[in-house]
Protein backbone atom coordinates (compact mmCIF):
# COMPACT_ATOMS: atom_id res chain seq x y z
CA UNK A 1 0.00 0.00 0.00
CA UNK A 2 1.31 3.41 -0.91
CA UNK A 3 2.61 5.80 2.02
CA UNK A 4 0.10 8.34 3.16
CA UNK A 5 0.81 11.72 1.86
CA UNK A 6 0.84 13.27 4.94
CA UNK A 7 3.60 10.73 6.24
CA UNK A 8 5.87 12.03 3.08
CA UNK A 9 4.98 15.87 3.85
CA UNK A 10 6.28 15.31 7.16
CA UNK A 11 8.85 13.35 6.57
CA UNK A 12 10.26 16.02 3.97
CA UNK A 13 9.68 18.27 6.80
CA UNK A 14 11.49 16.88 9.21
CA UNK A 15 14.58 15.79 7.21
CA UNK A 16 14.50 19.44 6.86
CA UNK A 17 14.63 20.25 10.64
CA UNK A 18 17.55 17.49 12.15
CA UNK A 19 19.63 18.21 8.88
CA UNK A 20 19.40 22.02 7.76
CA UNK A 21 21.79 23.30 5.14
CA UNK A 22 25.26 24.49 6.49
CA UNK A 23 28.64 25.41 5.13
CA UNK A 24 28.81 25.40 1.50
CA UNK A 25 24.68 24.86 0.55
CA UNK A 26 23.22 27.91 -0.68
CA UNK A 27 21.42 29.84 2.10
CA UNK A 28 18.61 30.52 -0.97
CA UNK A 29 18.04 29.23 -4.43
CA UNK A 30 16.95 32.56 -5.72
CA UNK A 31 14.43 32.88 -7.91
CA UNK A 32 12.70 35.62 -9.37
CA UNK A 33 8.55 35.75 -9.16
CA UNK A 34 8.10 34.50 -12.80
CA UNK A 35 10.51 31.44 -12.33
CA UNK A 36 9.29 30.45 -9.32
CA UNK A 37 5.59 30.34 -10.78
CA UNK A 38 7.21 28.21 -14.29
CA UNK A 39 9.29 26.25 -11.39
CA UNK A 40 5.79 25.27 -9.26
CA UNK A 41 4.01 25.02 -12.89
CA UNK A 42 6.03 21.78 -13.17
CA UNK A 43 4.12 20.03 -10.51
CA UNK A 44 1.65 21.80 -8.70
CA UNK A 45 0.84 25.85 -10.07
CA UNK A 46 1.02 28.11 -7.06
CA UNK A 47 -2.57 29.77 -8.17
CA UNK A 48 -5.64 27.88 -7.50
CA UNK A 49 -7.83 27.09 -10.28
CA UNK A 50 -11.41 28.12 -10.08
CA UNK A 51 -12.43 24.54 -10.14
CA UNK A 52 -9.72 22.88 -8.22
CA UNK A 53 -9.39 19.33 -8.47
CA UNK A 54 -7.40 17.29 -6.39
CA UNK A 55 -3.70 16.86 -7.09
CA UNK A 56 -1.86 13.99 -7.71
CA UNK A 57 0.24 12.60 -4.24
CA UNK A 58 3.71 12.42 -6.30
CA UNK A 59 2.63 16.20 -7.38
CA UNK A 60 2.12 17.12 -4.58
CA UNK A 61 5.26 15.83 -2.63
CA UNK A 62 7.32 17.74 -5.82
CA UNK A 63 5.89 20.52 -4.83
CA UNK A 64 6.56 20.64 -1.17
CA UNK A 65 10.49 19.69 -2.73
CA UNK A 66 9.98 23.06 -4.17
CA UNK A 67 8.96 24.68 -1.73
CA UNK A 68 11.44 23.52 0.74
CA UNK A 69 14.75 24.53 -1.93
CA UNK A 70 13.31 27.77 -3.00
CA UNK A 71 12.57 28.89 0.50
CA UNK A 72 14.93 30.95 2.36
CA UNK A 73 16.73 28.50 4.88
CA UNK A 74 16.96 30.61 8.22
CA UNK A 75 17.98 27.62 9.77
CA UNK A 76 21.43 27.75 7.72
CA UNK A 77 24.49 29.51 9.95
CA UNK A 78 25.11 31.94 7.27
CA UNK A 79 21.80 33.93 7.30
CA UNK A 80 22.05 36.22 10.15
CA UNK A 81 19.49 38.74 7.82
CA UNK A 82 16.89 38.92 11.10
CA UNK A 83 16.21 39.04 14.70
CA UNK A 84 15.11 35.37 14.26
CA UNK A 85 17.01 32.32 12.49
CA UNK A 86 16.97 28.47 13.00
CA UNK A 87 14.43 27.70 15.27
CA UNK A 88 14.95 25.34 18.15
CA UNK A 89 14.35 21.63 16.96
CA UNK A 90 12.24 21.43 20.11
CA UNK A 91 10.28 24.30 19.41
CA UNK A 92 9.31 22.92 16.05
CA UNK A 93 7.76 19.65 16.91
CA UNK A 94 6.27 21.52 19.95
CA UNK A 95 4.55 23.20 17.17
CA UNK A 96 3.94 20.32 15.29
CA UNK A 97 2.51 19.02 18.20
CA UNK A 98 0.70 22.30 19.29
CA UNK A 99 -1.21 21.99 15.70
CA UNK A 100 -1.86 18.76 15.92
CA UNK A 101 -3.91 18.87 18.92
CA UNK A 102 -5.75 22.07 17.51
CA UNK A 103 -7.37 23.51 20.46
CA UNK A 104 -7.29 27.03 21.82
CA UNK A 105 -5.55 28.93 24.97
CA UNK A 106 -9.22 30.67 25.82
CA UNK A 107 -10.69 28.06 28.00
CA UNK A 108 -9.96 25.50 30.81
CA UNK A 109 -12.47 23.56 29.49
CA UNK A 110 -10.71 23.39 25.74
CA UNK A 111 -7.15 23.21 27.28
CA UNK A 112 -6.75 21.98 30.45
CA UNK A 113 -3.05 20.95 30.16
CA UNK A 114 -2.18 24.24 27.88
CA UNK A 115 -3.90 26.54 30.59
CA UNK A 116 -1.53 25.24 33.28
CA UNK A 117 1.23 25.09 31.22
CA UNK A 118 1.01 28.70 29.90
CA UNK A 119 0.72 29.98 33.45
CA UNK A 120 3.44 27.79 34.26
CA UNK A 121 6.12 29.54 31.47
CA UNK A 122 4.29 33.15 31.97
CA UNK A 123 5.09 32.68 35.77
CA UNK A 124 8.65 32.01 34.87
CA UNK A 125 9.16 34.34 32.41
CA UNK A 126 8.05 36.68 35.59
CA UNK A 127 10.21 35.67 37.74
CA UNK A 128 13.16 35.89 35.37
CA UNK A 129 12.39 39.40 34.79
CA UNK A 130 12.17 40.04 38.49
CA UNK A 131 8.33 40.74 38.81
CA UNK A 132 6.35 39.91 41.75
CA UNK A 133 4.37 36.88 41.94
CA UNK A 134 1.15 37.31 43.85
CA UNK A 135 -0.81 34.43 45.82
CA UNK A 136 -2.99 33.38 42.76
CA UNK A 137 -0.09 33.94 40.00
CA UNK A 138 -1.46 30.05 38.87
CA UNK A 139 -4.88 31.15 38.35
CA UNK A 140 -3.92 34.86 37.61
CA UNK A 141 -0.78 34.44 35.75
CA UNK A 142 1.32 37.55 35.56
CA UNK A 143 0.51 38.80 31.48
CA UNK A 144 -0.09 36.64 28.44
CA UNK A 145 0.83 35.35 25.24
CA UNK A 146 0.32 37.78 21.95
CA UNK A 147 0.65 37.29 18.23
CA UNK A 148 3.92 39.27 18.13
CA UNK A 149 5.55 42.14 19.78
CA UNK A 150 4.22 44.92 17.81
CA UNK A 151 0.22 43.45 19.53
CA UNK A 152 1.93 42.94 22.47
CA UNK A 153 2.76 46.47 22.83
CA UNK A 154 -0.74 47.61 21.87
CA UNK A 155 -1.76 45.46 24.28
CA UNK A 156 0.61 47.18 26.96
CA UNK A 157 -0.60 50.74 25.96
CA UNK A 158 -3.89 50.16 26.13
CA UNK A 159 -3.62 48.91 29.75
CA UNK A 160 -1.79 52.62 30.36
CA UNK A 161 -4.68 54.00 28.66
CA UNK A 162 -7.17 52.07 30.86
CA UNK A 163 -5.34 53.12 34.03
CA UNK A 164 -5.27 57.11 33.02
CA UNK A 165 -8.97 56.47 32.44
CA UNK A 166 -10.24 53.82 33.73
CA UNK A 167 -14.18 54.47 32.40
CA UNK A 168 -12.91 54.57 28.66
CA UNK A 169 -13.70 50.78 27.92
CA UNK A 170 -17.38 52.09 28.36
CA UNK A 171 -17.53 55.94 27.61
CA UNK A 172 -14.49 56.12 25.11
CA UNK A 173 -12.01 58.69 24.59
CA UNK A 174 -12.21 61.73 27.70
CA UNK A 175 -10.67 64.12 24.55
CA UNK A 176 -7.12 64.03 26.87
CA UNK A 177 -4.48 65.21 24.39
CA UNK A 178 -2.70 62.13 24.79
CA UNK A 179 1.08 61.43 24.40
CA UNK A 180 3.61 58.68 25.06
CA UNK A 181 7.18 58.66 24.22
CA UNK A 182 9.56 56.40 22.13
CA UNK A 183 13.16 56.87 21.64
CA UNK A 184 13.89 57.91 17.96
CA UNK A 185 15.69 54.45 17.35
CA UNK A 186 13.07 52.71 19.09
CA UNK A 187 10.23 50.17 17.30
CA UNK A 188 8.01 51.25 15.05
CA UNK A 189 5.01 49.36 16.87
CA UNK A 190 4.26 52.20 19.16
CA UNK A 191 3.33 54.81 16.24
CA UNK A 192 1.10 51.44 14.66
CA UNK A 193 -0.22 50.97 18.56
CA UNK A 194 -0.85 54.79 18.66
CA UNK A 195 -2.78 54.67 15.54
CA UNK A 196 -4.96 51.84 15.87
CA UNK A 197 -5.24 53.08 19.49
CA UNK A 198 -7.01 56.52 17.77
CA UNK A 199 -4.69 58.93 19.75
CA UNK A 200 -2.92 59.35 16.76
CA UNK A 201 0.34 59.11 15.00
CA UNK A 202 1.28 62.76 16.08
CA UNK A 203 1.11 61.13 19.70
CA UNK A 204 4.11 59.44 19.86
CA UNK A 205 7.14 61.48 20.84
CA UNK A 206 10.12 60.31 19.19
CA UNK A 207 13.10 61.12 21.74
CA UNK A 208 17.12 61.44 21.12
CA UNK A 209 19.15 58.97 21.75
CA UNK A 210 22.74 58.65 21.78
CA UNK A 211 25.01 57.35 19.04
CA UNK A 212 24.72 54.04 20.06
CA UNK A 213 21.05 54.04 19.81
CA UNK A 214 20.07 53.98 23.30
CA UNK A 215 17.42 56.69 24.78
CA UNK A 216 19.00 60.19 26.64
CA UNK A 217 17.28 60.47 29.85
CA UNK A 218 17.56 64.29 30.01
CA UNK A 219 15.89 64.26 26.93
CA UNK A 220 12.86 62.31 27.80
CA UNK A 221 12.80 65.03 31.22
CA UNK A 222 12.68 67.54 28.39
CA UNK A 223 10.29 66.27 26.17
CA UNK A 224 7.58 65.44 29.03
CA UNK A 225 7.90 69.05 30.58
CA UNK A 226 7.41 70.52 26.55
CA UNK A 227 4.51 67.77 26.12
CA UNK A 228 2.97 69.14 29.51
CA UNK A 229 2.98 73.18 28.87
CA UNK A 230 1.72 72.06 25.21
CA UNK A 231 -1.52 71.15 26.68
CA UNK A 232 -0.77 67.86 26.00
CA UNK A 233 -0.98 64.35 28.61
CA UNK A 234 1.11 62.52 28.80
CA UNK A 235 0.55 58.72 29.87
CA UNK A 236 3.46 56.18 29.16
CA UNK A 237 7.05 55.89 27.87
CA UNK A 238 8.51 52.81 26.49
CA UNK A 239 11.99 51.75 26.92
CA UNK A 240 14.02 49.89 24.28
CA UNK A 241 15.64 47.00 25.07
CA UNK A 242 17.13 45.96 22.06
CA UNK A 243 17.07 48.70 19.19
CA UNK A 244 16.92 46.93 16.01
CA UNK A 245 19.45 47.68 14.14
CA UNK A 246 22.09 48.48 16.97
CA UNK A 247 20.99 46.14 19.76
CA UNK A 248 21.16 49.28 22.22
CA UNK A 249 19.92 49.20 26.00
CA UNK A 250 18.10 52.09 27.20
CA UNK A 251 18.55 52.60 30.57
CA UNK A 252 15.72 51.15 33.05
CA UNK A 253 16.23 52.41 35.62
CA UNK A 254 16.91 56.41 34.59
CA UNK A 255 13.62 55.78 32.65
CA UNK A 256 11.59 53.87 35.58
CA UNK A 257 12.80 56.90 37.74
CA UNK A 258 11.41 59.62 35.41
CA UNK A 259 7.75 57.55 34.99
CA UNK A 260 7.48 57.01 38.99
CA UNK A 261 8.33 61.19 39.34
CA UNK A 262 5.78 61.84 36.80
CA UNK A 263 2.45 59.29 37.14
CA UNK A 264 3.36 57.73 33.85
CA UNK A 265 2.84 53.76 32.66
CA UNK A 266 6.16 52.37 32.27
CA UNK A 267 6.12 50.00 28.92
CA UNK A 268 9.77 47.79 27.95
CA UNK A 269 9.84 46.72 24.50
CA UNK A 270 12.40 43.52 25.39
CA UNK A 271 11.26 41.66 21.89
CA UNK A 272 14.84 41.71 21.27
CA UNK A 273 17.23 42.42 23.77
CA UNK A 274 15.10 41.01 26.55
CA UNK A 275 16.17 37.29 26.47
CA UNK A 276 19.77 38.91 28.55
CA UNK A 277 18.42 38.48 31.50
CA UNK A 278 19.05 34.16 30.80
CA UNK A 279 22.25 35.11 30.83
CA UNK A 280 24.52 35.60 34.09
CA UNK A 281 27.18 37.40 31.77
CA UNK A 282 24.21 39.70 30.14
CA UNK A 283 21.77 40.21 32.16
CA UNK A 284 22.90 43.61 33.30
CA UNK A 285 21.66 45.03 30.25
CA UNK A 286 18.49 44.61 31.82
CA UNK A 287 18.53 45.94 35.00
CA UNK A 288 15.21 48.18 36.10
CA UNK A 289 13.01 46.17 33.86
CA UNK A 290 11.74 44.49 36.76
CA UNK A 291 10.49 48.20 38.06
CA UNK A 292 8.42 48.29 34.35
CA UNK A 293 4.22 48.32 35.10
CA UNK A 294 4.83 45.87 31.29
CA UNK A 295 7.69 44.27 29.28
CA UNK A 296 6.87 42.69 25.91
CA UNK A 297 9.59 39.96 24.83
CA UNK A 298 9.98 38.10 21.69
CA UNK A 299 10.95 34.29 22.49
CA UNK A 300 10.91 33.72 18.18
CA UNK A 301 13.89 35.94 18.47
CA UNK A 302 17.14 35.01 20.37
CA UNK A 303 15.09 32.09 21.92
CA UNK A 304 14.90 30.17 18.72
CA UNK A 305 10.77 29.65 19.12
CA UNK A 306 9.12 29.61 16.41
CA UNK A 307 7.24 32.01 14.54
CA UNK A 308 5.24 32.94 16.65
CA UNK A 309 5.91 33.42 20.58
CA UNK A 310 5.25 36.26 22.76
CA UNK A 311 5.01 36.97 25.85
CA UNK A 312 3.66 40.19 27.49
CA UNK A 313 4.52 40.19 31.42
CA UNK A 314 2.26 42.74 33.36
CA UNK A 315 3.25 43.87 36.38
CA UNK A 316 -0.36 43.63 38.24
CA UNK A 317 -2.55 41.22 35.93
CA UNK A 318 -5.48 41.85 37.83
CA UNK A 319 -5.81 45.04 35.67
CA UNK A 320 -6.43 42.67 32.66
CA UNK A 321 -9.67 41.56 33.27
CA UNK A 322 -11.05 45.14 33.79
CA UNK A 323 -9.35 46.64 30.50
CA UNK A 324 -10.55 43.62 28.19
CA UNK A 325 -13.02 41.33 29.46
CA UNK A 326 -16.72 41.39 27.96
CA UNK A 327 -18.03 38.56 29.85
CA UNK A 328 -19.49 36.48 27.20
CA UNK A 329 -21.84 34.15 28.69
CA UNK A 330 -21.56 31.84 25.86
CA UNK A 331 -17.98 30.83 26.64
CA UNK A 332 -16.93 32.06 29.68
CA UNK A 333 -19.95 31.42 31.66
CA UNK A 334 -19.33 32.32 35.50
CA UNK A 335 -20.73 28.91 36.86
CA UNK A 336 -18.82 25.71 34.80
CA UNK A 337 -16.06 24.06 36.29
CA UNK A 338 -12.75 25.54 36.73
CA UNK A 339 -14.12 28.83 34.82
CA UNK A 340 -11.40 30.92 37.03
CA UNK A 341 -8.76 29.42 34.71
CA UNK A 342 -10.28 31.01 31.67
CA UNK A 343 -7.31 33.47 30.17
CA UNK A 344 -9.48 33.86 26.89
CA UNK A 345 -11.12 36.97 28.45
CA UNK A 346 -7.99 39.05 29.85
CA UNK A 347 -7.14 39.55 26.38
CA UNK A 348 -8.40 40.99 22.80
CA UNK A 349 -7.87 37.44 21.22
CA UNK A 350 -10.33 34.69 22.02
CA UNK A 351 -9.23 32.11 19.73
CA UNK A 352 -5.13 31.69 20.64
CA UNK A 353 -2.39 29.32 19.24
CA UNK A 354 -0.82 27.40 22.03
CA UNK A 355 2.54 29.07 22.25
CA UNK A 356 3.46 27.98 25.22
CA UNK A 357 3.91 24.36 24.28
CA UNK A 358 6.47 24.97 22.40
CA UNK A 359 8.92 27.00 25.15
CA UNK A 360 8.05 24.57 27.53
CA UNK A 361 8.84 21.67 25.44
CA UNK A 362 12.71 23.57 24.73
CA UNK A 363 12.95 24.78 27.95
CA UNK A 364 12.67 21.63 29.67
CA UNK A 365 14.43 19.99 27.46
CA UNK A 366 17.73 22.87 27.60
CA UNK A 367 17.03 24.12 31.20
CA UNK A 368 18.26 27.27 32.33
CA UNK A 369 21.65 26.68 31.38
CA UNK A 370 20.94 25.54 28.14
CA UNK A 371 18.82 29.19 27.55
CA UNK A 372 21.94 30.95 28.84
CA UNK A 373 24.41 29.14 26.54
CA UNK A 374 22.35 30.13 23.40
CA UNK A 375 23.21 34.21 24.26
CA UNK A 376 26.46 33.59 25.57
CA UNK A 377 27.30 31.83 22.26
CA UNK A 378 25.54 34.96 20.44
CA UNK A 379 27.69 37.73 22.42
CA UNK A 380 30.71 35.31 21.52
CA UNK A 381 29.77 35.18 17.70
CA UNK A 382 29.42 39.07 17.65
CA UNK A 383 32.59 39.71 19.44
CA UNK A 384 34.37 37.69 17.31
CA UNK A 385 32.65 39.85 14.21
CA UNK A 386 34.50 42.82 16.28
CA UNK A 387 37.90 41.23 16.61
CA UNK A 388 37.76 40.73 12.83
CA UNK A 389 36.39 44.18 12.36
CA UNK A 390 39.14 45.75 14.47
CA UNK A 391 42.13 43.44 12.44
CA UNK A 392 41.13 44.48 9.10
CA UNK A 393 43.38 47.29 8.40
CA UNK A 394 41.05 49.68 8.18
CA UNK A 395 38.95 47.99 5.41
CA UNK A 396 36.20 47.46 8.10
CA UNK A 397 34.79 49.99 9.93
CA UNK A 398 32.28 49.87 12.71
CA UNK A 399 29.95 52.84 12.74
CA UNK A 400 28.55 51.49 16.41
CA UNK A 401 31.40 49.94 18.92
CA UNK A 402 28.71 47.74 20.72
CA UNK A 403 28.98 45.06 23.41
CA UNK A 404 25.87 42.45 22.50
CA UNK A 405 24.98 40.36 19.86
CA UNK A 406 25.06 42.47 16.62
CA UNK A 407 28.06 44.18 14.89
CA UNK A 408 27.59 46.96 12.56
CA UNK A 409 30.09 48.08 10.01
CA UNK A 410 30.85 49.67 6.79
CA UNK A 411 33.93 48.42 3.84
CA UNK A 412 36.10 51.35 3.30
CA UNK A 413 38.25 51.46 -0.07
CA UNK A 414 41.22 52.26 -0.05
CA UNK A 415 41.19 55.85 -1.14
CA UNK A 416 38.98 56.53 1.83
CA UNK A 417 41.44 54.94 4.92
CA UNK A 418 41.52 56.08 7.24
CA UNK A 419 38.08 56.39 7.54
CA UNK A 420 36.18 59.42 9.02
CA UNK A 421 32.08 59.99 8.68
CA UNK A 422 32.07 63.73 9.36
CA UNK A 423 35.00 64.12 6.66
CA UNK A 424 32.66 62.32 3.75
CA UNK A 425 32.26 64.26 0.57
CA UNK A 426 28.63 63.44 -0.52
CA UNK A 427 29.87 61.57 -3.54
CA UNK A 428 32.31 59.07 -1.59
CA UNK A 429 29.13 59.14 1.01
CA UNK A 430 26.82 58.00 -1.55
CA UNK A 431 28.89 55.31 -3.45
CA UNK A 432 29.62 53.82 0.30
CA UNK A 433 25.60 54.36 0.52
CA UNK A 434 25.40 51.88 -2.43
CA UNK A 435 27.58 49.26 -1.74
CA UNK A 436 25.84 46.89 0.74
CA UNK A 437 22.91 46.65 -1.67
CA UNK A 438 25.34 45.87 -4.34
CA UNK A 439 26.89 42.99 -2.05
CA UNK A 440 23.58 41.95 -0.83
CA UNK A 441 22.33 41.24 -4.26
CA UNK A 442 25.52 39.00 -5.47
CA UNK A 443 25.05 36.87 -1.64
CA UNK A 444 21.28 36.70 -3.01
CA UNK A 445 22.11 35.40 -6.63
CA UNK A 446 24.67 33.36 -5.59
CA UNK A 447 23.34 31.90 -1.95
CA UNK A 448 26.10 32.24 -0.10
CA UNK A 449 24.70 33.94 2.62
CA UNK A 450 22.03 36.74 3.75
CA UNK A 451 23.10 39.12 5.29
CA UNK A 452 21.17 42.88 6.54
CA UNK A 453 22.01 46.52 6.01
CA UNK A 454 20.45 49.06 7.11
CA UNK A 455 21.24 53.29 7.57
CA UNK A 456 23.37 54.05 10.72
CA UNK A 457 24.40 57.96 10.89
CA UNK A 458 23.46 58.30 7.04
CA UNK A 459 25.07 55.55 5.50
CA UNK A 460 23.95 51.73 4.76
CA UNK A 461 25.73 49.44 6.57
CA UNK A 462 26.20 46.21 6.95
CA UNK A 463 24.88 44.17 10.07
CA UNK A 464 25.57 40.88 11.30
CA UNK A 465 23.28 39.90 14.15
CA UNK A 466 23.64 36.11 16.03
CA UNK A 467 20.42 34.41 16.66
CA UNK A 468 21.32 31.05 15.23
CA UNK A 469 23.90 28.49 18.06
CA UNK A 470 24.84 26.60 14.85
CA UNK A 471 27.13 29.54 14.02
CA UNK A 472 30.87 29.34 14.07
CA UNK A 473 33.59 31.51 13.90
CA UNK A 474 34.23 30.25 10.70
CA UNK A 475 31.25 30.82 9.64
CA UNK A 476 31.80 34.47 11.12
CA UNK A 477 35.16 34.69 8.95
CA UNK A 478 33.72 33.39 5.58
CA UNK A 479 31.05 36.07 5.68
CA UNK A 480 33.49 38.92 6.50
CA UNK A 481 35.50 37.19 3.90
CA UNK A 482 32.44 37.85 1.39
CA UNK A 483 31.58 40.92 2.43
CA UNK A 484 35.41 42.04 1.48
CA UNK A 485 35.60 40.60 -1.74
CA UNK A 486 31.98 41.46 -2.94
CA UNK A 487 32.92 44.98 -1.67
CA UNK A 488 36.11 45.38 -3.88
CA UNK A 489 34.25 43.96 -6.71
CA UNK A 490 31.27 46.35 -6.48
CA UNK A 491 33.96 49.49 -5.69
CA UNK A 492 35.62 48.46 -8.91
CA UNK A 493 31.89 48.58 -11.12
CA UNK A 494 31.00 51.99 -9.22
CA UNK A 495 34.20 53.83 -10.07
CA UNK A 496 35.48 51.83 -13.28
CA UNK A 497 37.90 54.62 -14.01
CA UNK A 498 39.52 54.07 -10.34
Amino acid sequence: MNERLENRIASAALDYVVDPPAGQDAVINFASPSELYGIFAESVPLPIEADQPPCDDDDLLRAVRAVIEHSVHTSHPRFINQNFAGPDPISVVGDWLGAALNTTGATFEAAPVFTLMESAVLNKLAAVAGYPLGPDSIELPPGLFAPGGSTGTLFALQLARHRHQPDIVRVGSNGDRLCLFVSDAGHYAAVKSAALLGIGMDAVIKVASDDEGAMAADALDAAISEARSGGRTPFAVIGTSGTTVTSAFDDLNALADICEREGLWFHVDGCYGGSALFSPAHRHHMAGVERSDSFVWNLHKMMGMTQQCTALLVKDPHQLAPCFATGANYIFQPDKQHGEFDSGDRTFQCARRIDSLKLWLAWKARGDQGFADRIDHAVRMADHTRERIAQSGGALVPLVEGDFTNAVFVWVPPSLRPFSGAGLSDADRAQLHRLPPLVKLRMQAEGTAMVGFQPIHGINSFRFLFMNTSVTTDDVDAMVDLIIAYAEDAWVELNPAG
